[in-house]
């Protein structure tokens, strides 16, 4: 057994530095509300799940941006709706037919599904805004049992005449706002029980009523629940209590939880945790709703949360077949209000948009304050990265934006099509503020606006022409106020270029040649078999608007050397002489067990300005192997430097000292140094000092922490001096821990008595 003595206060969570360090972006947030806790290599948990576009908003735009986020391979239904209004015509024969009007529309909608989605297979539900609040037509349809039957006959008849597949019909829609006037829940039922006992229904099931508020979809499914095979809501109103556990009770007894009107991604995320299976989107937005709905089909989920309170949620899934991991957060489209969680990564240090290496991050999810009252139906996705190549910054700031094809620059171009032209040493025009920022919906995306703002040029936002949604569609700079068509997803691609995606049509930046003022398109994004050179096409660099249009990269690194610790490994290199200042990336890796086993590197440090860097986030009891590579001013990679094997020292020793002098950095030579939440103050009081010169003082909303390595060894000490005063019950004076199956802490006051608990799994 491996011992070491800790000497600190409060451990855990990781802290900022200059990246001269293996703790550098570990930093400490404050507490968030919720956490969710995953492991990129975990086995995780498949669903499957049926998703679909809407019909009964008629809108061909709102389909296609469907089709382009989710793509057509993942979505296999569609809903369409049927118009209470004038009464169909009766045969005489059992049959019924809807009238020129009626055909007209449903051929509409059916042909939009069928021509945009390819989709055939559709449920179909009342379109009640059609119905009310046209006086003729409520009187037509209000409370008569039999004429809703005969529409819905007529129009499953002309659907499937069309060539759809109506694998189930939802007689009413919203039946609970009870403004729309369709019937009681007696009625209902009657109209469910005509449809089941007619065998022109047979092989096409009925679908409970989509509640516009999830709290009364119980009560409307229990009363049909005999002739119904799928329990229904939506939410625009209600609890996630309920909205939860009706998806979770339909499952348990064996029948199909349906979402056939979903607005928020958070609606996906807590329905599919608790049993949704079909999910239809009425209105789409953008990037988090298409990855989520295509991550659900082709991997597994690796993390879940909730605030029910603020009717939010989160989760973190793996796509198998890309390999990708995404975070997402999710909230009510009316009801949401502020909240915060902390993704927790438990196996590696991983990087969040860029963020990191770093085992948490924490975001606020914003929300209203009232029903209806300043939500904005927020979203938000993330890339979790890891690995050899790793965005080489988080994108935030000023920049030239260099294409690999054409090795020029985005160019403004006053009115005109923003181009590829050669590099200017003056002047704004290539000069882009690239900043994440929202304005409502989807908030996973950056502005990028042309610095000629500053000369009150008002065409200054990156835009998509009249908002086309096709490929080839022009790129230009305009004044939407940061509209959809001027919202871009940033996603890394490789070797320090970056991929720039449209929020409107998910189409890809794109320059097709070489020439200096060719003009900027959107395209489709690149594949698995996208040729080397095409791939250029698509991927864009951010440099420094200073930086030279420079596509040479220095050479590597050289005479690599360890210096071995106990909690540490400190790395020494020469530099290569180049024109440029240079940067460095440490790389690592683990020395497998079993030979034969790959190696696989993985980035623990960037932008390393000095010659030297400290990985106290090696492990006690591990061999490691470690490559540097140079980065220059333009961002160009040099290749690795020859990998170097070394292991931190086992012996009992000192790992970490913090005395709180004034600063909060580790006396030892492992640089564990805390990070503090809140405002530090240090009281000279020599009573409160048991060591070095000061102590540092807690007000109750400050806390410290230390970099997860301390916490790592087999056996350890810990010791500290702490005046407490007074606090809450279960309050810590240290608390190391990955969620609530893996900790360990100390608290002065459970209640009763002092108390110290470890926990790992069920023991």
């Amino acid at each position: 057994m491996k011992k070491a003595l800790l000497y600190a206060l409060l451990a855990v969570i990781p802290s900022l530095g200059m990246a001269q360090t293996g703790s550098d972006f570990m930093t400490a947030f404050k507490k968030a509300d919720t956490n969710i806790v995953f492991d990129v290599n975990a086995e995780g948990k498949a669903y499957n799940v049926a998703w679909g576009m809407d019909a009964a908003w008629n809108w061909d735009f709102n389909m296609n941006r469907g089709v382009a986020h989710i793509g057509k391979k993942h979505l296999s239904i569609g809903r369409v709706a049927f118009q209470p209004t004038e009464l169909v015509k009766d045969n005489g024969d059992g049959t019924y037919e809807l009238t020129t009007a009626q055909k007209r529309e449903m051929k509409s909608r059916c042909d939009n599904i069928r021509k945009l989605t390819g989709v055939k297979t559709i449920n179909m539900t009342a379109d009640q805004e059609a119905y009310y609040p046209v006086a003729e037509y409520v009187e037509n349809y209000y409370g008569k049992v039999e004429e809703w039957y005969k529409l819905i006959k007529a129009s499953v008849k002309y659907c499937q005449e069309l060539g759809m597949t109506v694998y189930s019909v939802s007689p009413y829609n919203e039946p609970d706002l009870t403004t729309w006037k369709e019937g009681t829940k007696s009625q209902y039922k009657q109209l469910c029980k005509l449809i089941r006992e007619d065998s022109f229904f047979d092989g096409i099931d009925i679908c409970g009523a989509n509640t516009l508020n999830c709290d009364q979809a119980m009560p409307w499914y229990e009363a049909i629940k005999e002739y119904v095979a799928e329990g229904n809501t939506h939410q625009l109103a209600g609890s996630l209590e309920n909205y939860a556990n009706f998806f979770s009770t339909i499952k348990s007894v064996g029948k199909i939880a349906t979402a056939d009107e979903l607005h928020n991604v958070g609606e996906a995320i807590v329905g599919v945790n608790y049993g949704m299976e079909r999910g239809i989107w009425w209105g789409f937005d953008s990037k988090a709703r298409g990855q989520f709905c295509i991550d659900s089909n082709e991997g597994v989920r690796l993390g879940y949360g909730e605030n029910a309170k603020a009717w939010s949620c989160g989760a973190v899934y793996r796509n198998n077949e890309t390999g990708e991991v995404h975070g997402y957060l999710g909230s009510s489209e009316r009801q949401a209000s502020p909240s915060s969680y902390a993704f927790i990564s438990k196996g590696k240090d991983v990087f969040f948009n860029g963020y990191g290496p770093t085992r948490m991050y924490v975001y606020d999810v914003p929300g209203g304050n009232g029903y209806q009252q300043g939500q904005i139906n927020a979203e938000r996705l993330f890339d979790i990265t890891w690995g050899e190549d790793v965005a080489p910054f988080e994108v935030d700031g000023t920049y030239q934006i260099m294409n690999a094809y054409s090795k020029k620059m985005l160019t403004y171009m006053g009115t005109s099509n923003v181009q590829s032209t050669s590099r200017k040493t003056t002047g704004t025009t290539q000069q882009w503020k690239v900043n994440p920022g929202y304005v409502d919906g989807d908030i996973s995306y950056w502005f990028i606006d042309n610095a000629n703002a500053n000369a009150n040029v008002t065409q200054t936002h990156l835009n998509v022409l009249n908002n086309n949604l096709n490929a080839g569609a022009g790129v230009i700079c305009f004044d939407a106020e940061h509209g959809m068509n001027e919202q871009w997803y940033v996603k890394y691609a490789q070797d320090g270029y970056f991929f720039i995606i449209s929020r409107l049509s998910n189409k890809y930046l794109h320059c097709s040649n070489t020439n200096s003022g060719t003009n900027v398109t959107l395209q489709e994004g690149p594949t698995a078999t996208t040729a080397s050179a095409n791939l250029k096409k698509y991927l864009w660099r951010f440099m420094p608007i200073d930086a030279k249009a420079d596509t040479k990269a220095p050479n590597a690194p050289t005479a690599l050397k360890a210096k071995q610790r106990i909690g540490s490994i400190e790395l020494e290199w020469t530099a290569p002489e180049d024109d440029d200042p240079l940067t460095y990336t440490i790389l690592r890796a683990e020395i497998p067990v079993l030979d034969g086993s790959p190696i696989e590197y993985t980035t623990i440090g960037r932008s390393v300005s000095s010659l030297s860097f400290i990985d106290n986030t090696a492990l006690a009891g591990k061999k490691y192997a470690y490559k540097v590579f140079a980065v220059d001013y333009a961002g160009n990679r040099s290749e690795a430097s020859e990998a170097l094997e070394a292991a931190p020292l086992t012996e009992k020793a000192l790992l970490c000292q913090l005395q709180f002098d004034d600063d909060l950095t580790d006396n030892s030579a492992n640089h564990y140094d805390a990070s503090l939440y809140g405002t530090a103050t240090y009281s000279k009081v020599s009573s409160l000092i048991k060591s070095g010169t000061k102590s540092l003082n807690f007000d109750g909303n400050t806390y410290a922490l230390l970099p997860y390595a301390p916490a790592t060894q087999d056996e350890m000490t810990l010791t500290t001096w702490v005046r407490w005063t007074s606090g809450s019950n279960w309050q810590r004076l240290f608390d190391f821990g990955s969620g609530t199956d893996q900790y360990m802490f100390f608290t002065p006051n459970n209640g009763s008595e002092m108390r110290f608990v470890m926990k790992n799994g069920g023991d």
